[in-house]
């Protein structure tokens, strides 16, 4: 009997980010779905897997200004560190990530 249940769609979220050396303040998505999450920005992706994933913190300058998340990762030759400055609340982006078991 064949799997009547479909695939789940990504959560996609704009905003800007931070992989290492290299950032993207236009054109940014944040792909989640629950076994990866990946940003792309500018032809470039950065995939973190499941069995990599170390936590979430969340970042900001000096408290009040680009406030982002962080993806704390073991995934093997991805920079260090990822962040992702969402275009809506981080506190959404939050929930909608725990509702995915990425927390």
């Amino acid at each position: 009997m064949a799997n009547s249940e479909a695939p789940l769609e990504p959560l996609k979220f704009g905003g800007s980010m931070r992989a290492g050396f290299f950032t993207a303040q236009l054109f940014v998505e944040l792909s989640v779905t629950p076994t990866t999450l990946t940003l792309s920005a500018s032809g470039r992706s950065f995939r973190i897997d499941r069995e990599h994933f170390q936590g979430i913190e969340e970042t900001s300058i000096l408290g009040i200004f680009k406030r982002g998340i962080r993806f704390r990762h073991s995934q093997p030759t991805l920079a260090d560190p990822i962040i992702f400055y969402p275009s809506i609340g981080r506190e959404v982006l939050r929930h909608k990530l725990h509702e995915l078991g990425w927390s």
